[in-house]
């Protein structure tokens, strides 16, 4: 038990220190990333309120129902993407394998490990309507003790089937040639599944709700999310029965997934780490590239290589596309709702073309793959830092990476729209150049904030990818600069023209590309050969 407990301890400490820098700085990467946490608390309450003071009186409850629902779909879609790199590919296999601790052990430290950092993201949602609830209602303490207890135990639900699905799927995979692609295709399939199913629930916007509808939710939780269902009632009641019945069903599906995956843990992980390639090696032809050739190739197969890498930093694009087929299928509905906000005084039909343009780049601020690329060199960084190349060369193979991954589906997406909505040729031109230019600077960003934010040190790629500083930086500053483009573009059309504002947007643009390449190539080198 003594030896379970402290590599338990280790797993979880490196789930709470995977975003922070190590050296100098860790102090102040743990106010920071306190500072976020907190941000983040604050904007989930601001969201409860919102449903709180949005529902009619006598059916205030539904708040803590509906962000308990909430977490629950967010840890799942979360988990299997999670699952594959916690669970199933983690880079420390052979070393704990090697150490005198039971195999159950090593297991069920895994799983402590996962299970906890699934109880932080149901924090994230259950305090804050806690708060909210507990406050406006005037509840005592019994109910906010309750609620937190109970919380901690509703992530075994969606954390159980979640994994359950990402075995299934890595089953399915087996352990072939196109193991990964099948990873990464069945993961996707089942999130864009679940997307479509969100967008497919009928709009309730201007119509009048009748109270049955509310009564319905009551009956649709307590007959398919039971747990849910008791948990709430427990904590809103005071009712232990109901609390305890949620606790032991949460428990009961966590113990049961332990016992059917435990019997499959090592052999699956064997497999996974021995590979297809490795087994399988057979000396082809070889080939000759130039540098820059070679490391992008490199770095564009670790991309699609790696699900968890795709689908956290990349998936977006491919919505992008989804998004612009959307958009020219439901034309007629998109001009009807544009007519509407001109009704209302808001010109947007006649300004489309820059809102399009104003979220293409938004959406590519949100795909910084290269804002991870360094970190992901890992225990192989010495090999990058030691090859005959310049190191301007390395900068621009990763950046490039990026920009091809936000040039291709966002020139596709654009150029459906523009078919579909009618754009002019100066206005289509204008919108390619601005995706050129905000690919090149995405990349070059991605690759500043890397450098100021590496971390070479970890066990699984996933805590680089998801949890890390740098990518966490990237994502939410691209979504705060994203949303201010928009911002600016809108409230700049009652003096300028689209066109105009689009073509600013892009020197602006041009200039921060040229002046972040300056910085990589002063301060960035530097950092590149201090870095070990």
């Amino acid at each position: 038990m003594k030896k379970f407990l402290e590599l338990a301890k280790i797993q979880i400490s490196e789930f709470m220190n995977s975003s922070m820098r190590t050296g100098s700085k860790k102090i102040q990467g743990k106010i920071l990333l306190l500072v976020i946490f907190s941000s983040i608390l604050v904007a989930s309450g601001i969201y409860a309120s919102g449903i709180y003071l949005g529902l009619p009186e006598g059916y205030k409850d539904l708040t803590l129902y509906l962000m308990s629902a909430a977490s629950i779909l967010v840890i799942f879609v979360i988990s299997i993407s999670t699952a594959q790199g916690q669970l199933f590919q983690f880079k420390d296999f052979d070393r704990l394998m090697s150490w005198p601790i039971s195999r159950t052990q090593v297991f069920l430290a895994k799983i402590t490990s996962f299970v906890s950092l699934n109880m932080l993201y149901q924090t994230v949602f259950i305090i804050p309507a806690l708060i909210v609830y507990g406050f406006n209602e005037h509840m005592g303490i019994l109910f906010y003790v309750f609620g937190i207890v109970g919380s901690f135990f509703l992530s075994f639900i969606p954390l159980s089937f979640a994994s359950l699905i990402a075995l299934g799927i890595r089953r399915v995979a087996g352990n072939g040639r196109f193991k990964t692609l099948f990873v990464n295709l069945g993961t996707f399939v089942l999130m864009a599944g679940i997307l479509f199913l969100s967008f497919s629930v009928p709009s309730l916007e201007e119509t009048t709700i009748p109270i049955e509808f509310f009564n319905e939710i009551y009956k649709f939780l307590e007959l398919y999310l039971f747990p849910v269902f008791w948990y709430v009632k427990g904590t809103v009641d005071g009712n232990l029965v109901y609390l305890l019945g949620s606790i032991l069903v949460c428990t009961a599906i966590l113990v049961l997934f332990i016992f059917f995956f435990s019997k499959t843990f090592i052999s699956i992980n064997s497999r996974v780490q021995e590979g297809y390639k490795v087994k399988n090696f057979k000396l082809g032809r070889t080939n000759s590239n130039s540098a820059l050739s070679a490391l992008f190739k490199k770095e564009l197969m670790k991309v699609f290589a790696n699900s968890m890498y795709f689908f956290n930093l990349a998936v977006g694009q491919v919505m992008l596309i989804a998004g612009g087929v959307v958009l020219v299928i439901n034309k007629s509905q998109v001009d009807t709702m544009l007519a509407q906000f001109g009704i209302t005084g808001l010109e947007l039909k006649s300004t489309f073309f820059g809102l399009i343009c104003s979220a293409i780049c938004l959406f590519a601020l949100m795909t910084p793959t290269s804002s991870v690329s360094i970190s992901l060199e890992g225990k192989q960084w010495w090999i990058t830092k030691t090859i005959p190349v310049k190191t301007e060369i390395i900068f621009i193979s990763k950046a490039l990476v990026n920009a091809v991954i936000i040039w291709i589906p966002s020139a596709i997406g654009f150029i459906l729209v523009s078919i579909g909505f009618s754009f002019s040729i100066i206005e289509i031109l204008l919108g390619l150049l601005l995706i050129f230019f905000m690919g090149i600077f995405v990349g070059f960003l991605g690759l500043s904030i890397n450098m100021n934010f590496p971390k070479l040190e970890f066990d699984r790629e996933i805590l680089v990818i998801k949890q890390s500083m740098s990518s966490f930086i990237s994502i939410m500053g691209g979504i705060v600069l994203g949303a201010l483009i928009i911002f600016l573009y809108i409230n700049l059309t009652e003096f300028m023209s689209s066109s105009l504002i689009i073509t600013i947007f892009t020197l602006g643009i041009i200039l921060l590309d040229i002046g972040l390449w300056l910085y990589l190539k002063s301060v960035g080198i530097r950092k590149f050969k201090e870095l070990y």
